[in-house]
């Protein structure tokens, strides 16, 4: 079991891996960690350097500066908050085709496929779930209404988004007709959770994907449409379990979302991108993993933007 260190002790452990502190002054560093951040999360970053096999410096790191896992932990951040709220838009725009398809079904009332969903055995949880809600300011009045019996405009604005999917996926069983890609849509939920709970997204940038798993045809056909990234840059950077998160993550906002809303958040990420991320570009210069998969997710997104 690992000690629980001080501030200082932690400032003498860094240094102790060739961590140094020469963009980031060891004083301004205790002070980033007693306020902005702790050590654990942003450590995090440093397995997107490499260490020293052999020498004096056997097992330290090979030039590190605190300030580049600072800039990565921020980065990281201002990420985060761009996709939870790509993720909301996709989750509103399933929501409303959801629904508009269940209006325009014959044999449904709006009702009935809510009250099969839930006659199912595993899913009795999420009534539990519903109703532990049942003192939340924002949903109180919807519980009281319409517990247990929802018809499903209400039931979609009381669940989760993997349980939003899973009776996607039901209904798509049920009808035939689907709203979404379930495979694609599993990656979205585990980046959007990851964004919502604060983890870490670019500590591991170059880990690549299980190789029992292939890449998925309908995304590699995405980047294989932009001429200018070559066959052995989409292959590499898509076999990176971030870069084939966050492509799919695109590629299923630019298959959902309208050309308007399409624009403005390509826009957004192509400002990100060419700003904030490259602010202080000459930390990971020498970095040339953290370089490659920049200039990879640059080209995607500048193809994107019309």
């Amino acid at each position: 079991m690992k000690e629980l260190l001080s501030i200082d002790e932690l400032i003498k452990h860094m240094k102790s891996k060739g961590i140094t502190f020469n963009e980031v002054s060891e004083s301004d560093a205790k002070v980033f960690l007693q306020k902005n951040n702790y050590y654990m999360k942003l450590a995090a970053y440093r397995s997107n350097y490499e260490k020293c096999p052999t020498g004096k410096r056997t097992g330290q790191y090979k030039k590190l500066d605190f300030g580049y896992l600072k800039e990565l932990s921020i980065i990281d951040m201002h990420l985060r908050y761009i996709i939870i709220d790509m993720c909301l838009d996709i989750e509103h725009t399933i929501k409303v085709r959801l629904i508009n398809d269940i209006t325009n079904n014959p044999s449904e009332d709006g009702y009935d496929i809510v009250r099969k969903f839930i006659a199912k055995d595993d899913n009795l949880r999420i009534l539990k779930n519903i109703r532990s809600h049942k003192s939340g300011e924002y949903c109180k009045d919807l519980i009281a209404k319409y517990y247990p019996y929802f018809p499903v405009w209400v039931f979609v604005e009381l669940i989760s988004f993997g349980d939003l999917l899973y009776f996607c996926s039901f209904y798509e069983k049920t009808y035939g007709t689907q709203i979404v890609n379930n495979t694609l849509m599993n990656t979205v939920r585990d980046v959007r959770n990851a964004a919502a709970h604060s983890n870490c997204l670019l500590n591991k940038m170059t880990e690549k994907i299980d190789p029992t798993k292939q890449v998925n045809s309908e995304i590699s056909n995405f980047i294989k449409g932009m001429s200018d990234i070559s066959k052995t840059s989409r292959v590499n950077n898509l076999n990176y379990k971030f870069t084939n998160s966050f492509i799919t993550l695109l590629y299923v906002y630019d298959c959902l979302m309208s050309e308007d809303s399409k624009q403005r958040r390509y826009k957004e990420l192509q400002e990100f991108l060419n700003g904030r991320v490259i602010k202080n570009k000459t930390y990971f210069k020498s970095n040339t993993k953290i370089v490659g998969v920049y200039n990879f997710h640059k080209k995607v997104i500048d193809n994107l933007v019309k």
